[in-house]
């Protein structure tokens, strides 16, 4: 029986069911609707929020976040990193898009990715790692920088994933200074 629908009954002198009958059928339906809620809940993939980060991404990008300004949060997230990757290297004057190709050519990398460059996962690195960090810059940071289009939460959340990605992998390099005097 249909407590809802029977409620219309409550106020006949013999009702089908007592409000007290309703409000206990109410309960169980509420019941049953939350654990049907934690249990698709459980089933989601695990997730993390914004604050996990790297730290130099989400840090720029916080205060600009909350009052929706996203295409701002990207750019001024790409611009920290582009600095600490300037003050890393020492490369001050150079363009962002020169920085990147400068610290990760391949030819003579100021920034190399950790072990044996012979080996093929280390090559995939250092290979990768000239092609995607310029890469981030023109297409996050300069599109941010130059375009103003604001952007959705998602699409400048994507882009903070892509820096937040490029910073950590910035940070497992080593000066290739260092390494080859190892």
């Amino acid at each position: 029986m249909d407590p809802i629908a029977a409620w219309r009954t409550v106020s006949l002198p013999k009702p089908l069911l007592e409000p007290g009958d309703v409000l206990d059928s109410a309960d169980q339906m509420l019941g049953r609707l939350e654990a049907m809620a934690w249990k698709a809940e459980a089933e989601l993939p695990p997730t993390t929020g914004v604050e996990a980060m790297h730290p130099t991404i989400w840090g720029a990008a916080k205060r600009l976040w909350p009052d929706g300004h996203y295409r701002l949060a990207v750019q001024s997230a790409a611009e920290r990193l582009t600095g600490q990757l300037r003050t890393r290297t020492g490369l001050a004057n150079l363009d962002a898009t020169n920085l990147y190709e400068k610290a990760f050519t391949a030819k003579r990398p100021l920034l190399l990715w950790p072990g044996d460059p012979a080996d093929r996962s280390v090559s995939s690195m250092i290979n990768g790692l000239a092609k995607y960090a310029p890469g981030v810059n023109m297409t996050i940071r300069n599109t941010a920088t130059h375009d103003d289009t604001e952007l959705t939460a998602q699409e400048a959340l994507e882009r903070l994933a892509a820096l937040s990605l490029l910073a950590r992998w910035i940070d497992e390099c080593q000066d290739a200074a260092d390494q080859a005097g190892s």
